[in-house]
Order: C-alpha cells, then structure tokens, then sequence
C-alpha cells in the first residue's frame, strides 16, 4: 500500500515540476509600464508594473488578471500550447463569467532567460478550448512578444541607461537600420497578437534596438518620452533617476 502512496505522490510530483512555465516572474518590457506574468501552482497572474519586485512581495489580489492553467503541452521541442480560464468576473454586467472565457496561448522557449508569446486564441467556451486541434496552429515566422525573466531583468540593469539627448538619438539612430524594417514587415504579415495601438511592435524595435546598443530596455521607451519633451533639463534628469531609482524596491 505504501509503495502505491509512493508512486502517485512521485506521479503528482513529477506533473506538477514538468507543468511550471513560469519558475519566476516573467516581464514584458512595454513603452510605458511592464506587464509582468508569474505562475502560482494552476494559476497564472498577470499585472503591470514600473519596479522589478519578486512575486513574494506582490500582493496577488491586486494582480490585473488571473487564469486557470487547464493544461500546458509541448508542441516540438521549443514550443508550449497553454489552455487558460479566466478566473476574473467582469463588473457592471449580468454575465460575470461569460461562457467564453476560455483561451490558448502559444509560447516559444527562446533560451533560459526568455520566452516569447506568438499566439493568443481567445474567447473560447471550455469544449471549444479543450477539442482545439493545437496541431493545425501555425507556428514558424510569427512575430513575438519576449519574455524575459527577474533575475535577466535585474543583471540587465547593469548595462547602460539611457539619460540623455545623445542616448536617445544614438537609439533612434539604430532604429533606422533596415534590419527593423523587416521585423516591421513581419509583424504586418504575421502578428497573430492583439495590438490594436502597436504597442507591441513599438516596445519590440526599441527593447531590441537597446540591447543591440547595449543599453538595458528597461526604462529606455519612458526616459527617450521624457527626453524629448517639453521639461527643463534639471527636471528631465530627476524625473528619469527617479524611474531608475524605484525599479528595484
């Protein structure tokens, strides 16, 4: 009987490791804040953010949003198909559930400090989300929205800032390489995310723009805004240590 005990509690165990996709908070670096995504056993918490704070210290109850993670399945050695609920009742309405409610999401492992989103399903009901034939999904040449760790995100933050006029025009400078056209062109044919206002492809160009440079993204989309605006010299440069500050509470 012991040995029985031991076997599913081994089973469970092992289910339970193999269905971790985030091990720790994961960020997307926007133009304004940074969406962060965190697994909490079959809960995925979604929020936005302007400090890299662990999830420890983030209240979960003021997470934007939260999901049942249904299933995570590997499709191919660097992808994971992630059937989600949400969790979130939606105020001022009589159907606080709705019966679509359910949605798929396609990850790709980049590498182990990154992973990015190339696909968003939603508004699914639940038999629509369980049946999906993931098979027909297509999954090469999609744009994508990264990924990135806590801890790349705070060794990051060695690299340098952008505080000046001249950082910021060396970055947009970069930006006029045709290398980011194509990225462009693809996110034309291929995005598969919502993105009514860009804000996607906008974060994507710099963020990459900024590595290429050596510059750390984070903080780069709001302190390039602060530099080209109307303030005082003084100003600008209080307000963006400031930012640069409260990153890391």
């Amino acid at each position: 009987m012991k040995k029985f005990f031991l076997f599913f509690f081994l089973l469970g165990l092992f289910y339970s490791i193999n269905s971790q996709l985030f091990k720790e908070p994961y960020y997307f670096i926007g133009p304004d804040e940074m969406h962060v995504y965190k697994q909490s056993h079959d809960t995925l918490y979604t929020s936005t953010t302007f400090s890299l704070q662990s999830f420890d210290e983030i209240d979960i109850n003021k997470y934007k949003g939260h999901y049942k993670i249904w299933d995570i399945a590997e499709k191919q050695p660097d992808y994971l198909v992630v059937k989600l609920e949400s969790l979130d009742s939606i105020p001022l309405t009589t159907d606080h559930y709705p019966i679509d409610r359910f949605s798929i999401s396609i990850y790709k492992k980049k590498n182990i400090n990154e992973y990015s989103i190339i696909r968003d399903i939603s508004h699914l009901t639940k038999e629509a989300m369980i049946n999906y034939k993931t098979d027909t999904i297509q999954l090469e040449n999609n744009f994508e929205m990264s990924l990135y760790k806590l801890s790349y995100m705070k060794e990051s933050l060695k690299l340098k800032k952008v505080k000046t006029k001249a950082d910021a025009d060396k970055i947009n400078n970069e930006l006029n390489n045709p290398k980011y056209l194509t990225i462009i062109e693809n996110y034309k044919e291929h995005n598969k995310l919502p993105d009514p206002y860009a804000a996607i492809l906008k974060a994507t160009l710099i963020n990459k723009a900024c590595l290429n440079l050596g510059y750390t993204p984070i903080g780069a989309s709001f302190a390039m805004g602060i530099l080209n605006s109307d303030k005082k010299i003084k100003e600008k440069g209080n307000i963006i240590e400031g930012f640069y500050k409260n990153l890391i509470k």
